[in-house]
């Protein structure tokens, strides 16, 4: 199993889009993993975990190839998240290629923003067909079987992470969520074997949150969690990623400070087999 992350910063981008701060100064100066896009990320070839407005990006520069994406996992509706504007280029005359249904889920806020999205709705239809995914209901897609899990984030919206198995193998990609609720434990609890890889919201970097985010002491305090449950073992890849220069570290500090509690600090264009 293989995920690839082609976007690891929050809502903002890192340099901010408008920001001139001196951390966004420092990262346009330094490039290479201190330039971050929005958040996507790809689970082996075709199995999408979210669409943001980057998508061009990311295929252009990281070489995610979109046409062998068979299903797509949204998180949340926000804009760096779901962009759902591109799902009209599935169709004809944007696309003459794609071979088949993109299978989409996503909560109701994503379903919406499918129908605003999409100016024309007609021919899009038949390159997606959206389901509603609900917390602790598990599905199977590919050959995947995936298990969302209530986000503690936006209170307004019913925004999920995934627990995502195939084969013996596993990954949790938690992103934009707080701490972990007894609600996800006890669901993760119900879901076979240990973690093989877990993916942690760490968008406070240095500062602490939780109710909203996390920061990379919240993020340790979930990984003992984890193990001390068993839910995960001395096996599991920990990772740390969606960053915000509020958060005050660039990638070189952000690494150092991850590697001290055992995890990886994701990047652009990262890629893990496990």
């Amino acid at each position: 199993m293989k995920i690839t992350y082609y976007g690891t910063a929050a809502g903002e981008g890192w340099p901010g889009v408008f920001c001139q701060c001196s951390l966004c100064r420092e990262a346009r100066h330094r490039g290479g993993k201190n330039i971050r896009t929005r958040s996507q990320a790809l689970v082996n070839d075709d199995l999408l975990l979210d669409l943001p407005p980057d998508n061009q990006l990311h295929s252009l520069y990281y070489g995610l190839d979109l046409g062998s994406v068979r299903a797509l996992l949204v998180t949340h509706s926000h804009s760096d998240h779901f962009y759902p504007e591109d799902l009209e280029f599935l169709r004809e005359p944007f696309s003459h290629t794609y071979p088949c249904q993109m299978q989409i889920y996503g909560n109701d806020a994503v379903g919406r923003g499918i129908l605003r999205g999409c100016r024309s709705m007609g021919g899009e239809q038949e390159r997606f067909l959206f389901h509603e995914a609900d917390p602790g209901q598990t599905f199977s897609v590919l050959d995947y079987t995936v298990t969302p899990l209530r986000a503690t984030h936006a209170k307004g919206e019913k925004c999920l992470f995934y627990h995502i198995a195939q084969g013996d193998k596993s990954l949790l990609y938690a992103h934009d969520t707080g701490t972990l609720t007894q609600e996800n434990l006890d669901t993760l609890a119900q879901r076979p074997g240990k973690l093989s890889l877990v993916s942690l919201d760490c968008t406070s970097q240095q500062y602490r949150d939780g109710q909203y985010h996390m920061g990379l002491e919240d993020a340790a305090e979930q990984k003992e969690r984890l193990l001390e449950l068993g839910l995960a073992d001395a096996d599991t890849v920990w990772v740390v990623n969606h960053f915000s220069h509020n958060g005050g570290w660039l990638h070189e500090e952000m690494a150092a400070q991850a590697g001290k509690y055992g995890m990886i600090a994701s990047y652009d264009g990262m890629s893990i087999t496990f």
